[in-house]
């Protein structure tokens, strides 16, 4: 099966050096012009000797042409790999060489296995749900965008922030609070789940609300659906407070209105075919497990 691949990846632990290369190495006899993250390479070479015929991208328009994007690292380097593919429609294989990994999936022990399945066609599409955000008086860039979640969050004081929730233009509530989540489902096992909110199953078109330590315990996590915009106004006794998309950190005014609404694509997630979320939270909650050992 001819396929064109490109590699992402990120400083990796130590220990996973032979296991890196071996994963450069297969790639590079599956198709050997394939691309490298120039920034992936720098750190490769401290390590390996690269294959000449690999070649190199740095932005999105450089992957023109590819069928599947393969991630190097944990579901932070995953993410970053999104802001390369997501609106070409590309494929994304996460392959964990970090910690708990709901997105980066692929043990690396299993590479091998996992890269013979992508060859023989044993694999499904999963495709995510995307935010799409606008906000006052901050520059997003050419991705405005989270597939984890949206989160005001504020910054190095005690007091608290207070969020205005809107729905459709509707009052949903005010939040005091150390901060607000607007998470899609695949975020729901991220930054929300930490907060106490629920697990969702990542096909599921909602949206979950979750407030961070709030002041007011009867306020809990609140699903609503997807499909419509949510509007998030900030205010409280700092001078700013800090906008997240995912890992990417903005500054936010007080009373700058935050606009949430669904994307126009997808994120598409690569799975082998005996992949399925429920199996990749058992084994990453550890459910079903007798804790007596």
């Amino acid at each position: 099966m001819s396929m064109n691949i490109a590699l992402f990846g990120k400083p990796f632990y130590q220990k996973h050096k032979e296991s890196v290369k071996n994963v450069v190495e297969r790639v590079a006899k599956i198709d050997p012009s394939a691309l490298l993250f120039d920034g992936f390479r720098t750190v490769l070479d401290q390590y390996m000797d690269v294959p000449k015929s690999l070649g190199g991208f740095s932005k999105a328009e450089d992957l023109d042409g590819i069928d599947l994007l393969i991630t190097l690292g944990g579901d932070g380097t995953f993410l970053e790999a999104v802001t390369f593919t997501a609106e070409l429609g590309i494929p994304i294989l996460g392959i964990n060489t970090g910690t708990l990994g709901f997105l980066s999936n692929i043990k690396i022990d299993s590479v091998n296995e996992a890269l013979d399945a992508v060859i023989a066609g044993k694999t499904w599409i999963d495709e995510r749900s995307v935010l799409h955000i606008e906000a006052e008086g901050v520059d997003f860039g050419d991705f405005p965008y989270a597939l984890n979640e949206a989160a005001i969050h504020k910054r190095k004081t005690a007091s608290m922030v207070v969020v205005d929730v809107n729905r459709e233009n509707r009052f949903v509530n005010k939040y005091w609070a150390d901060g607000l989540l607007v998470s899609t489902a695949t975020g729901s096992t991220a930054y929300s789940l930490s907060a106490g909110g629920p697990i969702i199953s990542p096909s599921s078109d909602v949206a979950l609300i979750t407030p961070i330590a709030p002041h007011n315990l009867t306020n809990r996590p609140l699903i609503v659906p997807l499909n419509g915009e949510i509007t998030l106004e900030a205010s409280g006794r700092d001078a700013s407070f800090l906008l997240s998309l995912d890992s990417r950190s903005y500054r936010l005014k007080p009373h700058a209105k935050v606009k949430i609404k669904p994307a126009p694509f997808k994120v598409k997630l690569l799975n082998l075919e005996d992949q399925y979320f429920f199996n990749t939270l058992r084994s990453k909650m550890h459910w079903g497990m007798d804790p007596r050992g």
